[in-house]
């Protein structure tokens, strides 16, 4: 094997190491949610505001990516270690700032590095960033795993000190192994790609990116909460739903970028999964059994993993730029936010999932909208031939 391949494979290996990172410190929240809420006595309303913050900081992340990769990088690597560090001796209300700043960094490492793995990819494009998103899911499966020492002894500074450390090395193999990739620079001097599709394909399928996330985003943040609440006496069965719904989501993404997109192709695997989206929250709402809520979450992962890297290779071949980030990542911010006021406003959580049940029957109606304007396009200019 020559130099430059083993150099790339490497440089993929690594990459995609510190990505499963920042998918562990996404969910990290999420998990260590019912001890942070009654370390610093947090009703839903404001653990609802700390996702948002946390998700608003990814989305302005995104924005600021711009078109130097690498530079990016190291910047929201950067921004993750301070972050990690306050993280460890910060509360209310200097807590809430510093998730802010977690999320931009998570925000900003985590677009630079998929724009990074997508400019070099060419025609392997979704099959690449499904395998990226993989590495991704692994790290927030595994998280609630090895976050419940943490949960049972409540003592977070050395996990905060791991996320640290881990991303330290990160930012030390991109500064000195990564180098900048000529087709995002001459890209930016041409002014990106061109728009192949109507406006109206275009912004259905941002708002599908945006609730894609938004669901994502919804249940990895609430499951362990939600699953606590239905058997207060078990932690471990909390942490245990949020895990299978990563353990889904991890699955779904390796099957799609292996086989599912060679046998049926891309429209095709987002149809199924939309459906089999709505069919997961819906049963999730009606659940009232810790068994039920695991079998649930498992079904919403397998259902909602390929989504969000399928919209995202379509949105990359109309635009390779951070904004697609930004805006899809608004939903990550946005939905979290409105389970947690829902199920304050209504008095249960049950009624806070309203909000990603609402998404995933907002993603069936824009994706049949979409497809019927696509047809109507493609007759349009037959009819004109």
């Amino acid at each position: 094997m020559s130099r430059p391949s083993i150099l790339r494979k490497s440089s993929s290996l690594v990459l995609s190491l510190g990505f499963s990172l920042t998918g562990a410190g996404t969910v990290m929240l999420g998990v260590l949610l019912p001890v942070l809420a009654q370390r610093w006595h947090l009703h839903d309303n404001a653990a609802g505001f700390l996702f948002f913050l946390q998700f608003l900081g990814s989305s302005l992340g995104a924005v600021l990516t711009g078109v130097r990769r690498v530079r990016a990088m190291l910047l929201g690597y950067g921004i993750l270690i301070v972050s990690a560090g306050a993280l460890g001796f910060a509360g209310p209300p200097l807590v809430f700032a510093v998730f802010f700043f977690w999320g931009l960094g998570l925000g900003m490492a985590m677009t630079a590095t998929s724009l990074y793995v997508s400019d070099r990819s060419g025609d392997r494009r979704a099959a690449n960033l499904e395998r990226l998103n993989f590495a991704w899911s692994a790290g927030a499966m595994a998280a609630p795993i090895l976050f419940l020492h943490f949960l049972g002894t409540g003592n977070l500074r050395p996990l905060y000190g791991g996320f640290l450390g881990s991303f330290a090395l990160a930012a030390l193999w991109i500064a000195l192994r990564e180098r900048e990739e000529a087709q995002a620079l001459a890209a930016s001097r041409d002014g990106g790609a061109e728009m192949h599709s109507g406006w109206f394909a275009l912004a259905a399928l941002v708002i599908l990116a945006m609730c894609a996330v938004g669901v994502e985003s919804s249940l990895s943040g609430w499951l362990t909460t939600y699953s606590h609440r239905a058997d207060p006496r078990d932690l471990t069965g909390g942490a245990l739903a949020t895990s299978l719904f990563w353990l889904g989501i991890l699955v779904s993404r390796l099957v799609a970028s292996t086989r599912l997109l060679a046998l049926l192709g891309r429209s095709r695997v987002l149809n199924a999964t939309l459906y089999g989206t709505a069919a997961s929250v819906i049963l999730l709402i009606a659940a009232h059994h810790g068994h039920v809520i695991d079998a649930a979450a498992g079904l919403g992962g397998l259902s909602i993993g390929p989504v969000y890297p399928l919209l995202l290779s379509f949105l990359l071949e109309r635009s390779p730029r951070g904004w697609i980030f930004a805006v899809a990542g608004l939903g990550s911010a946005l939905f979290p936010w409105a389970t947690g006021a829902l199920s304050e406003r209504l008095g249960s959580l049950r009624y806070g999932l309203i909000a990603p049940c609402a998404a995933a029957a907002l993603m069936i109606v824009l994706r049949f909208a979409s497809a019927h304007d696509e047809k109507r396009r493609n007759f349009a200019g037959l009819s004109r031939v």
